[in-house]
């Protein structure tokens, strides 16, 4: 469904399972969607109530013609858990999705947390300004094409025919626009480095041993009061296609 919050963002998103029980909100990477999460949510949903939504400017959901902070993410979350009548959920957050999660946590009560692909602040800008002149002026397909060719993406996404089709799949829902502000957004990203002291709740970490952003982890352990983690070997940052069985297993034995 497509409904408006009131800070004038339609915002496109589904939920499954009972409504009796314990809620879990999953937060998809840059350019990503609701299909992100194909292979998780139909499992969660046996045994949660599982909400899963397009962030702004991504799928379904409204693309304002401006600059997409963490903070206005976040607003957005927080208003839909309101229409939802959410209290205290798991959060699940991928990628750009972390950085919303940590926000969100920050600001209100929830029960745990996985962060899969975690940062903790702004990503470098050097390769994103590449990735805006290519989505803009060829398609976000494009962009997965130069991604790929540049090594940017492991073999265990581009190699799997079914992984790499989902992959495509999910960027081209996008519109180039959203994913220009969305990028805009996540480089003036603050860093969460010093507030993660002030994190109660469980929280596990998950990364691929290929993704880049794993060397984001050791900040995570240091900094964080009850942390976990999960290496998954041989596997990147898009652990959601590339070995969704494997995801599934550990976030599963974590709730």
């Amino acid at each position: 469904m497509r409904i408006p919050l009131s800070n004038g963002i339609n915002i496109y998103y589904n939920v499954y399972g009972s409504e009796n029980k314990d809620v879990v909100v999953l937060i998809h990477h840059l350019a990503g969607s609701i299909n992100s999460w194909k292979y998780i949510h139909p499992s969660l949903s046996t045994r949660f109530k599982v909400i899963v939504y397009d962030l702004r400017g991504h799928g379904r959901s409204s693309i304002p013609p401006s600059t997409y902070m963490i903070e206005d993410h976040y607003e957005d979350l927080k208003l839909l858990l309101e229409i939802e009548n959410v209290k205290d959920p798991i959060i699940i957050g991928h990628s750009l999705g972390t950085l919303i999660t940590l926000e969100y946590v920050l600001n209100n009560p929830v029960s745990k947390m996985i962060l899969i692909g975690a940062l903790y602040k702004a990503p470098s800008p050097e390769p994103y300004m590449k990735y805006v002149e290519i989505a803009t002026n060829l398609g976000m397909r494009a962009l997965a094409e130069y991604r790929r060719e540049i090594g940017d993406l492991p073999p265990s996404l581009y190699k799997n025919e079914r992984a790499w089709n989902d992959f495509l799949s999910v960027y081209m829902e996008n519109n180039p626009l959203g994913y220009k502000y969305s990028v805009e957004g996540l480089l003036k990203s603050k860093d969460y480095s010093e507030k993660l002291e002030s994190i109660d709740e469980s929280t596990l970490l998950i990364y691929g041993s290929e993704d880049k952003l794993s060397q984001n982890l050791q900040t995570f352990l240091e900094k964080l009061k009850k942390p976990s983690k999960e290496i998954l070997d041989g596997y990147g940052h898009f652990l959601n296609f590339e070995c969704p069985d494997i995801l599934l297993q550990k976030i599963l034995s974590f709730l």
